[in-house]
């Protein structure tokens, strides 16, 4: 890997003053980071329980919002502003 690539990749990978760092150090740093680094599934947090009363709430929601075009109206409706002439 050349000079420049290595800066790079180590920019690219976060590392802080890396044009002017050694390249022996910032092959170290990336392999550091290589080794650290661990496949996401993508999924995080709680699993989701589909017979939950959460899951009916959000559901009941998602159908409510796209009846009304994707908008879901919360709280009190505001005051009625009239015009006087």
């Amino acid at each position: 890997m050349s000079r420049q690539e290595l800066v790079a990749a180590a920019t690219a990978a976060g590392i802080a003053k890396a044009s002017s760092t050694k390249s022996a150090d910032l092959e170290a740093a990336l392999k550091k980071m290589k080794a650290t680094k661990k496949e996401s599934s993508g999924k995080r947090g709680r699993p989701t329980v589909e017979g939950s009363a959460r899951q009916a709430r959000l559901a009941a929601r998602a159908e409510r919002a796209a009846a009304n075009g994707g908008v879901v109206k919360r709280g009190r409706p505001a005051k009625a502003k009239v015009e006087e002439a």
